[in-house]
């Protein structure tokens, strides 16, 4: 019970369909397993319920909040949903990316390398080239 009294946010705690467990998956339930209170955050509002249902299952304690980490707005509600179901935030595990369009790095497009590794709000990123 290494985070118990611990508070976790992981931000893709759902689960990509397939037969292995996904990382974000994977840690929301390990972190449940050591006695955190974890916040379930994604997109996909059954998966993210599957994973809680998952850590119920196994006596931990774990809220949802659906949302996309790429808007200002959900990372803000994300944020409050967890102070508000735990009081704080001890551990916060982004699990997230992009991976449409992707391949080797020397093939790559240069505006499918600029989807998956520079912000999304126009932001202060740094470009190459």
């Amino acid at each position: 019970m290494r985070l118990a009294g611990k508070s976790a946010m992981v931000v893709g705690a759902g689960q990509t369909p397939g037969e292995t467990i996904g990382n974000g998956r994977a840690t929301a339930l390990l972190f449940a397993r050591e006695g955190a209170r974890v916040l379930l955050v994604d997109r996909d509002e059954a998966s993210v319920r599957q994973t809680q249902a998952m850590i119920a299952a196994e006596g931990g304690t774990a809220e949802v909040c659906v949302g996309d980490i790429t808007s200002e707005a959900d990372c803000r509600r994300m944020v409050e949903a967890c102070r508000r179901a735990f009081g704080r935030i001890d551990i916060l595990h982004n699990n997230v990316g992009i991976g449409s369009g992707d391949g080797e790095l020397t093939t790559l497009d240069e505006a499918v390398w600029e989807r998956i590794l520079l912000p999304v709000d126009g932001g202060q990123g740094a470009r190459i080239g």
